[in-house]
């Protein structure tokens, strides 16, 4: 997600900008608002991905104004990028749609965002969204399951797991 602008890099300080969501779960088919919040940008590479992973997930829908698709990891829809670079502010939405096939338990939106040529941020990142109980994965439903461990007298609560 690094801009090819030839003899610049990325600002080292915090970014004065913020990836906000409108939903703290995802579920199929329900799409998701996001916005870069802060003051005008130029350029903006944004996409949706998983923990781990670089593999760009889901699909955006009608790329907002001054924006257009980017094709990234195979995905002819998993990105948005700029398409000019008029400024752009907080109240352009993007919408994202989820991806109908795996099991993701967590997506975050990672994006950079350049003011000009010169001065950008890599890795701005969105609060986690978890997959909400009531998505399906395929044919099967999401669920979260608790292990407990008994060792006398003592219980003690080990990490959530997920089956599929």
């Amino acid at each position: 997600m690094m801009p090819v602008h030839m003899g610049v890099h990325p600002q080292p300080s915090p970014a004065p900008y913020e990836v906000q969501i409108d939903a703290p779960s995802f579920v199929n088919r329900q799409m998701i608002n996001v916005q870069i919040v802060g003051p005008g940008y130029r350029g903006l590479l944004l996409e949706a991905r998983t923990f781990g992973s670089t593999a760009a997930l889901g699909s955006w829908q009608n790329p907002a104004n001054n924006t257009k698709f980017l094709q990234c990891s195979g995905n002819p829809k998993g990105a948005i990028t700029h398409s000019n670079t008029e400024l752009k502010t907080s109240l352009s939405t993007y919408t994202w749609l989820p991806p109908n096939s795996g099991c993701l338990p967590v997506i975050t939106f990672i994006a950079t965002v350049a003011q000009s040529r010169e001065i950008y941020w890599l890795g701005v990142k969105s609060k986690v969204m978890w997959r909400d109980s009531k998505a399906t994965c395929a044919a099967g439903k999401f669920t979260w399951t608790i292990t407990i461990v008994t060792l006398v007298p003592f219980h003690l609560l080990l990490l959530p797991s997920f089956l599929y």
